[in-house]
């Protein structure tokens, strides 16, 4: 009932939008596949501005996130979202926690991001989950254990959960 009464003075089109999201666009395929990652990739990287600081990058299935220092404000962060073909306006960064950007962020040329779609390949092969879907690429330093900048992917089922970490070419690390 409340939240009828709050609502009461938005026309109907906009109460909907806001229950369900942004209208649904046109599937560019799976950002897990070579095309699909390649042309996303281009997409960000004629958007950000280089050189790019990255404090992390996830990529699903259907979008990418960037997060990166501002190079226009040097100590604050910046977060870019890939999706459905475009690239969102960025969005400031809430920064948590004692620890200072410089010592978490990387160059993102310092790690080969064009690899994502055939380490998702290796990933799932190194998992041996018949049921297996990768949820989710990441690429940040593992801190606090070390300062290395690693590639990890979720590989999940409804069994079990595993994290398949690389190198930042892609190449998966043994455990």
């Amino acid at each position: 009932m409340i939240l009828v009464g709050a609502l009461g003075a938005c026309d109907r089109h906009s109460v909907e939008s806001w229950l369900t999201g942004p209208p649904p666009v046109a599937a560019t395929g799976s950002l897990y596949a070579d095309e699909a990652f390649a042309a996303a990739w281009e997409r960000i990287a004629r958007r950000v501005p280089s050189p790019i600081r990255a404090l992390s990058l996830l990529v699903y299935d259907d979008h990418v996130v960037l997060q990166a220092e501002d190079p226009a404000a040097p100590g604050q962060a910046l977060q870019w979202v890939y999706r459905a073909g475009r690239v969102e306006e960025p969005v400031p960064v809430k920064l948590l926690g004692t620890g200072k950007l410089d010592d978490n962020t990387f160059p993102l040329e310092a790690a080969r991001v064009t690899a994502v779609p055939a380490l998702v390949r290796s990933a799932r092969a190194r998992a041996n989950m018949p049921d297996g879907e990768v949820g989710r690429v990441l690429l940040r330093r593992s801190l606090p254990e070390t300062t290395d900048i690693e590639f990890r992917v979720l590989v999940t089922s409804q069994r079990r959960d595993l994290w398949i970490r690389a190198d930042p070419n892609g190449e998966i690390l043994d455990e």
